[in-house]
């Protein structure tokens, strides 16, 4: 089953930016087109309006229609069961509080001492004694929601930043799957980006014929690379299988000279009595399966190539 919802919250945009360096939109963007509808958790009032102030650093326009793809996740799961998810510890998910938290706040002064510059294993001054506070705590909560909804409700899935996923590992010696990223170097083969679209271009392919072709495919990569978790690896079949599927749907739909002239001409020889010509009729209906065969095995690709023109 491939989840309807990419379920983020105020953090995750915060943990993207910092570590990638990269404007939340450009998150935004690519999971909106990863799937048909965005879902969050603000758990904070100074967070209710997060999403649309995030939109307007970019746009003023057609926020409303944009904002209608974004809904809450208390329309997907109860809220008394995200308002749970602050009060029980379950080992599984919960970094701080669980069993180990010793290795969870290693890896944050790990990667604090790494990203800004002072040794967070001792701490010398109460602002960097709330940034290791903020880190840990904030990174642990804003997994647990992420972990425990989605294994709540399967239309759901767990966005994951990068750093979710290595504190992760690092905590469980287990792998969490970053979709966004995934998707990130699958449009870099094809040398664009759908987070350097517009707002407006964004939501124009989001009404495209071919967006449903993209995710079953986008779906079946996520599945080879989650076996696997070699990125480099992933790249060069997924570069392979792209390039060998141009060829293959150039090469099965190249003309046919001949029998298109002879299509061409019997199928407008008139017939008495107002007869439908049968090779008119037969040519019709073959273009048509001919198009629906297409679209079901080279569909994904049309989507490629109407994101990559719009990026030009």
């Amino acid at each position: 089953m491939i989840p309807k919802f990419g379920l983020f919250t105020p953090y995750t945009l915060r943990f993207h930016s910092e570590y990638y360096n990269e404007d939340a939109n450009a998150f935004l963007k690519r999971c909106m087109v990863m799937f048909e509808n965005m879902t969050f958790v603000s758990r904070r009032e100074q967070d209710n309006d997060f999403i649309e102030k995030t939109i307007r650093t970019q746009t003023n326009e057609n926020i409303k229609g944009i904002l209608e793809y974004f809904k809450p996740a208390e329309e997907l799961v109860t809220a008394d069961f995200i308002s749970d998810i602050s009060f029980t510890v379950k080992p599984e998910s919960n970094m701080y509080y669980g069993p180990n938290h010793d290795t969870f706040v290693n890896f944050i002064k790990d990667f604090l001492t790494k990203k800004f510059g002072f040794d967070a294993h001792n701490i010398q001054n109460a602002k960097e004694y709330e940034m290791l506070d903020f880190y840990a705590t904030a990174l642990s909560a804003d997994f647990n929601y992420l972990f425990q909804i989605s294994k709540k409700n399967e239309e759901v899935s767990a966005l994951y930043t990068e750093l979710h996923k290595d504190a992760y590992f690092t905590t469980y010696n287990q792998n969490a799957i970053i979709p966004e990223r995934v998707l990130q170097k699958i449009c870099s083969l094809n040398y664009f980006d759908f987070a350097k679209l517009s707002w407006a271009e964004i939501i124009e392919l989001k009404r495209s014929k071919f967006i449903s072709d993209f995710r079953i495919k986008f779906s079946e990569w996520l599945n080879d690379y989650s076996t696997s978790q070699n990125i480099e690896e992933f790249e060069k079949r997924i570069d392979r299988y792209i390039k060998e599927s141009n060829f293959d749907f150039l090469s099965r739909n190249k003309p046919n000279v001949k029998s298109e002239v002879a299509s061409g001409i019997l199928g407008n020889i008139p017939l008495p009595f107002s007869i439908p010509n049968p090779v008119a009729i037969y040519s019709s209906i073959s273009q048509v399966k001919k198009e629906i065969k297409l679209k079901n095995e080279f569909g994904w690709l049309f989507f490629i190539q109407e994101a990559y023109e719009k990026s030009r």
